[in-house]
């Protein structure tokens, strides 16, 4: 079975989500660092991760980002799969806040925007 480990990628934090069926689970908010892809690295391999999403936005970022998922992929040997987003971390911040979430989840956007990237993709995929 394929194991998913989404990406949401910011300048400041990076937010981890995996999956194995449709449905994203949170797991961590790295630093964005020169220790990024050692984590990454070392998730992948802990997790057992087959393949890899990154949000893509449009704009700035997406140089960056593209640099980014190279250099994971050559790191990890694990495919890494750029996938179309904009907005994941407002909608997550969103629902969130809709949900009545505490101020120390409020701060981990970018893991519960890594899930919205993911589900969508899985969606997608479907």
């Amino acid at each position: 079975m394929t194991k998913y480990l989404g990406i949401d990628y910011g300048q400041a934090h990076v937010g981890l989500a995996w999956a194995e069926t449709n449905l994203a689970t949170p797991l961590i908010s790295l630093p964005n660092n020169q220790a990024l892809l050692q984590q990454v690295q070392q998730i992948v391999e802990k997790e057992g991760i087959t393949k890899i999403i990154c949000g893509i936005p449009e704009g700035k970022l997406v140089t960056e980002i593209t640099k980014f998922s190279q250099a994971l992929e050559a790191k990890t040997g694990v495919k890494v799969v750029l996938h179309p987003e904009t907005l994941s971390t407002q909608e997550a911040l969103a629902r969130l806040r809709e949900s009545g979430a505490s101020r120390k989840k409020l701060r981990n956007e970018h893991v519960y925007a890594a899930g919205l990237i993911l589900e969508d993709y899985l969606e997608y995929k479907k």
